[in-house]
């Protein structure tokens, strides 16, 4: 009687072992999702940022129809890099 329990507690505890390290293994594919989102979400800023700051130059240094065009081509190449 007291073997038969002594290997269930061992086969529990087994479980317990593999359930954890299941545990770990999740948390560690959201860290590393989280840390993917941020650095999408940094590099989409940063991205945005320059653009109005090109934008912004190129209003104030040339005028309003380059600008258009600047938009145009710089959207497009973020597109193409992004896909």
């Amino acid at each position: 009687m007291m073997s038969a329990g002594r290997g269930f507690d061992q086969y529990s505890e087994s479980s317990h072992y593999r359930l954890h390290g299941q545990q770990v293994l999740v948390y560690q594919v959201v860290v590393v999702v989280v840390v993917v989102v941020v650095v999408v979400v940094v590099v989409v800023v940063v991205v945005v940022v320059v653009v109005v700051v090109v934008v912004v130059v190129v209003v104030v240094v040339v005028g309003e129809v380059v600008v258009v065009v600047v938009v145009v081509v710089v959207v497009v190449i973020v597109v193409v890099k992004v896909d």
